[in-house]
């Protein structure tokens, strides 16, 4: 403000830092970020009076940016609200940013990691019951399939009131809170071991992504069989027992200690990490590709556009997780369905569903799991970012 009138009859602010920047640019090395530059470049000039000369005497800790401008410093992106799983690598010929390919030299496992990933899975799985109560049931009920997921909702609620779309609320919080901890902790820990065992091999870090999440899904699945069939049964069934703890024992009591895992450990596996896979992998690729190409439009303000990258790269990973995935969210219901235990094994039971509509038979209730996983990655995946920020990570 005290200098701009010398502004005026020079020429525009943009050009003339512009000419600056291309005069002096390898002077001050390649770790500015261009844009970051072009702000302390008119800072500089604006105080010095247009004196390029004296200018060159500030140094880069003077020009550092401020954290809520985008800049690539250090090898960190600054945003106003940092996007989860990101990080840049500069490169020193051309300051171009790309993708991590490089193994992050910070820990590779934080108990943070877990605490976060297990309040998001807990707090989105919870607030979303009652669209899991009705995708579960247009799975289940040959009533309700050709139903909308409005039209299913009603008639639950009709025929039953209102709690029924609270059916297993306890077992999904629960299951999900400690799913989601493992899954969360464990792929964001395994993620720069892999990267590094693959050093040298692979330069795409999609694949190394793609082991962990397996890695991650899988540990997962295990602890979420016995929770899984309470909540499917509690919800196909409202007779079956009043609660968690009462259906919990009662599976216990009536099929044995280890009957969630025998028969239902396949098709957990066959749900949890293709959906694993499709939302963590893709939400990585999304979020980047989203980044690389906003940060490049200049009329766009770069101080505001984290959480919008962050809903728009969920909402996409949504999409590929629950289209991933949904096969094995229709296997798994088949299996724990019946109260009485009589599901066959795995094959049998994909061969009971292929006989009940064909291949359709498999994506039968999508409309409805597409509202619901599209819900639940997109809050999940903001919140885990927040609490991740809000726990110093």
């Amino acid at each position: 403000s005290e200098h701009e009138e010398q502004f005026d009859d020079v020429i525009d602010r943009r050009d003339t830092a512009g000419a600056f920047i291309s005069e002096h640019e390898e002077q001050f090395g390649d770790v500015i970020d261009r844009r970051a530059f072009v702000r302390n470049a008119l800072l500089t000039l604006s105080i010095l009076s247009i004196k390029p000369d004296n200018a060159m005497a500030a140094t880069d800790d003077e020009l550092a940016p401020a954290a809520a401008t985008p800049s690539i410093l250090e090898g960190e992106l600054i945003v106003s609200s940092p996007p989860p799983n990101r990080e840049i690598v500069t490169d020193d010929e051309d300051m171009s940013s790309t993708p991590v390919t490089q193994v992050s030299k910070k820990k590779t496992s934080d108990p943070r990691f877990f605490i976060a990933g297990g309040a998001s899975a807990a707090i989105s799985h919870g607030i979303t019951t009652p669209l899991d109560v009705v995708k579960t049931r247009m799975q289940s009920d040959a009533s309700l399939s050709d139903l909308s997921p409005p039209d299913a909702a009603l008639r639950i609620v009709e025929t039953e009131g209102p709690k029924a779309l609270t059916a297993g609320l306890a077992p999904t919080v629960i299951g999900y809170g400690i799913e989601g901890a493992l899954k969360f902790g464990v792929y964001e820990t395994l993620k720069p071991i892999f990267l590094a065992a693959c050093d040298g091999i692979v330069t795409d870090p999609t694949q190394p992504y793609l082991v962990a999440a397996i890695c991650a899904g899988a540990l997962a699945s295990i602890i979420l069989c016995p929770m899984e069939e309470t909540r499917i049964k509690l919800v196909t069934d409202p007779s079956f027992a009043n609660g968690l703890l009462d259906g919990l024992s009662k599976i216990v009591k009536e099929e044995g200690i280890l009957s969630p895992f025998q028969k239902g450990l396949a098709p957990m596996l066959s749900k949890q990490v293709p959906y694993t896979m499709g939302k963590q992998v893709s939400f990585d690729l999304f979020a980047g590709m989203l980044y690389s190409t906003l940060l490049g439009l200049t009329f766009l303000p770069k101080n505001g556009i984290a959480l919008e990258v962050e809903v728009g790269a969920a909402f996409m990973a949504s999409i590929v997780a629950c289209l991933a995935s949904h096969p094995g969210d229709v296997l798994l219901t088949a299996t724990y369905k019946d109260s009485d235990g009589t599901n066959g094994n795995f094959f049998e039971t994909i061969q009971r569903v292929y006989q009940d509509g064909g291949i359709l038979a498999f994506f039968r209730g999508l409309n409805a799991r597409f509202i619901h996983v599209g819900c639940i990655i997109t809050f999940q995946l903001v919140i885990y970012d927040q609490i991740k920020q809000s726990l110093g990570l």
